[in-house]
């Protein structure tokens, strides 16, 4: 049997990084990493099987001139794995409309745009596998996470509408929803909300209430993120999960990545007038 090719978005780091180096140590599958900066990952492509490729989501000429060269030069793409994005710490008070606009263009358009390039190839071999990686807060919100929280529930509701008919070709969807996870990113917030904190205390109330609010919530929901065993992961547990939805012969629409965040799904499940999720939101904010 040939090897699945599979192709990741994202991959200069964390968990792009993790599923790419992880599929490479076997022969079972071709992997195709991509980043804007290819030459940040062309170092650890150490295994023949393990190819890096320049790539920006937010730029339709380079994800047409990528999936092109990738059918190319490899005759198909089995798995898409979507993964490029980021996040910030601002709620909509705070953010400007382009900021907005920016973060929305990397987390939810990149994916339309690779998917309106790769739908066609796999709709054409009537096979083929479309994975999201969204997150935890792609179905429950979190204070000061607007923007990239808006930006995963758009995903759910965009492959939650798209999975049905995508199968009628034979292809797969499925979305993975992480947790905190410990990637260079989210190590920097612990350490932001600190110089946060330290400038909070020495500015003496001349910030801005939201802005108060802000740091004194991040420093405290760090703290519990990061200390409270079973709620972070690191970038290759996530990794291995991922590997469990290519590798499945009937991939499920979701995956939770652990227990903690299967337990917040459930809790959401079976409060559908949301007002526990509020509570506990108010309760994290007065205690911050």
């Amino acid at each position: 049997m040939s090897p699945k090719i599979v192709l990741i978005t994202g991959a200069s780091s964390g968990i792009g990084l993790a599923l790419a180096e992880l599929l490479a140590r076997s022969k079972e599958y071709t992997v195709i990493a991509t980043a804007r900066k290819p030459e940040v990952i062309k170092g650890k492509a150490e295994a023949g099987n393990f190819h890096v490729k320049q790539l920006d989501v937010t730029d339709e000429a380079s994800v047409r001139k990528c999936i092109a060269e990738t059918i190319k030069e490899f005759g198909r793409l089995d798995v898409l794995v979507n993964n490029a994005g980021f996040g910030t710490r601002k709620n909509v008070e705070q953010m400007d409309v382009k900021e907005h606009q920016a973060l929305f263009d990397t987390n939810y358009f990149g994916v339309v745009r690779m998917l309106k390039e790769t739908l066609p190839h796999m709709r054409a071999a009537r096979k083929g596998q479309v994975i999201v990686v969204t997150s935890l807060v792609g179905f429950k919100g979190f204070a000061f996470t607007d923007a990239y929280t808006a930006s995963k529930f758009a995903l759910e509701g965009l492959c939650e509408s798209l999975a049905p008919p995508l199968a009628t070709f034979g292809i797969g969807l499925s979305l993975v929803e992480p947790g905190p996870v410990s990637t260079p990113f989210m190590e920097n917030i612990p350490k932001n909300a600190e110089k946060a904190a330290a400038a909070h205390e020495e500015a003496k109330g001349e910030l801005d209430e939201v802005t108060a609010l802000r740091d004194a919530y991040w420093e405290s929901a760090m703290k519990r993120m990061f200390n409270v065993e079973g709620i972070s992961q690191t970038a290759e547990q996530v990794a291995d999960m991922l590997k469990e939805a290519i590798d499945d012969a009937k991939p499920h629409l979701r995956y939770q990545t652990s227990d903690y965040v299967r337990s917040e799904a459930a809790k959401k499940l079976v409060d559908p007038t949301g007002d526990a999720q509020v509570e506990e939101a108010l309760e994290m904010l007065k205690s911050a």
